[in-house]
């Protein structure tokens, strides 16, 4: 018997993949380092999905972990990128006959800084990821780090 037959007898097939509604957040927050925007859809869909009464128990506390992994994420990157943006009109406004080191630095400091948080909010999204693969919660989801 297939299971298919399985299916026609009120028993559902089981396939081993399950495609829940967390992990397809955390599935368009991963895609966006490639795709660059999709995080928006996930980032929408994380509301609609945990403003929704249907929804089981454990998905909410996906949905809080990966909206604030968004919200953290962007306001990093904001001050990253006004920091960037300071250090160039600093750099701009130096005497441009003479080099400063700590100019370098500063850039040093802020790429590595990105490095880091770009490897943060892959981390998050992976372990959303697990965790809704196994359809458990998330351990605490209004933490900042994992």
């Amino acid at each position: 018997m297939s299971e298919w037959d399985d299916t026609r007898e009120g028993r559902t097939a089981q396939t081993g993949v399950t495609f829940q509604r967390p992990a397809i957040v955390a599935g368009l927050y991963l895609a966006t380092l490639v795709l660059g925007l999709s995080v928006f859809v996930g980032l929408i869909l994380a509301y609609v999905w945990r403003g929704e009464n249907d929804g089981e128990p454990w998905e909410e506390s996906h949905f809080t972990y990966l909206i604030r992994t968004f919200w953290i994420g962007f306001g990093v990157s904001v001050a990253m990128v006004v920091t960037v943006l300071g250090v160039a009109v600093w750099i701009a406004a130096a005497d441009s006959s003479r080099s400063d080191p700590s100019a370098a630095l500063v850039t040093l400091v802020v790429v590595g800084f990105g490095l880091l948080t770009i490897i943060w909010y892959c981390v998050r999204s992976v372990l959303s990821l697990v965790a809704a693969a196994n359809r458990r919660p998330m351990p605490n989801p209004q933490t900042w780090w994992f």
